[in-house]
């Protein structure tokens, strides 16, 4: 799920990579990884009047993965800020409409400047290209199915101590996104980290896991974790609080 930046640095000219830049267009304008994209998360979210951002419709999703050239021969790479839980929303989002080849540069744009790596601010359009929304319900929970799985499921709240304390989803246990999160510009922890961290906090192997946070973006960053550290079974929750507090669901 994660690619290098040594890497990228030889192949962001590849025809067959997608490179896309989670900060948006305004940050992107400033400079940016050659050959990248400008998509903001806003992008990938649909807006309810709870202010829920869920993902976007599979029609909607089509169009805007197929403007950016991305089809099924593409490897899309996706990178952001450091501290910024953007670039895994955007990731959850194609391996949510089943694009499996989806992954995360290792370290924040920052840090690509400061190590002196290739930036320019020429625009880059991308050929045509036809995208299939390929459903994965998998990764994917809903409040309905939740509220049947409340006691069953292993819930974690990536936001932070003080959120938490001031209201939560039933049965969730906190872990802070941010204690997943690399040293010195890197966006995640090594594998190795995580498994022993996830392991210090008793986070199961053997249940279904539910992350969640406020607007479902800190909750894609610790499902991004847990998907490194080998865990098989993550759903995210996408409404997150934001959608569990619209329906008037009760609160732990």
């Amino acid at each position: 799920m994660i690619v290098s930046h040594s890497w990228l640095a030889e192949h962001y000219n590849d025809p067959d990579l997608i490179i896309l830049d989670s900060r948006g267009s305004v940050a992107y304008s400033y400079g940016h990884i050659p050959r990248s994209q400008p998509l903001g998360v806003d992008k990938v979210i649909k807006a309810t009047d709870s202010g829920a951002n869920l993902v976007l419709e599979p029609e909607n999703a089509a169009s805007l993965f197929s403007s950016l050239g991305i089809d099924e021969t593409k490897t899309v790479i996706i990178y952001g800020d450091y501290m910024d839980p953007s670039a895994a929303r955007i990731s959850w989002t194609l391996l949510y409409y089943g694009h499996e080849k989806t992954k995360i540069l290792d370290i924040g744009i920052r840090s690509w400047y400061q190590k002196g790596l290739a930036i320019t601010k020429e625009v880059y359009k991308p050929n045509p290209a036809i995208f299939v929304p390929k459903v994965n319900s998998a990764i994917r929970i809903g409040a309905e199915e939740l509220q049947k799985r409340i006691d069953s499921a292993f819930i974690i709240d990536a936001r932070s101590p003080q959120e938490y304390m001031g209201g939560k989803i039933p049965n969730s246990v906190l872990f802070p996104f941010t204690d997943g999160v690399g040293e010195k510009g890197s966006l995640f922890k090594e594998k190795d980290e995580l498994v022993k961290i996830f392991e210090a906090q008793k986070i199961p192997k053997d249940k279904e896991l539910v992350c969640y946070c406020a607007l479902g973006h800190r909750a894609a960053n610790v499902f991004t974790q847990l998907k490194i550290a080998g865990y098989e079974n993550v759903r995210l929750y996408d409404g997150s609080l934001a959608d569990w507090i619209g329906r008037r669901l009760p609160l732990g």
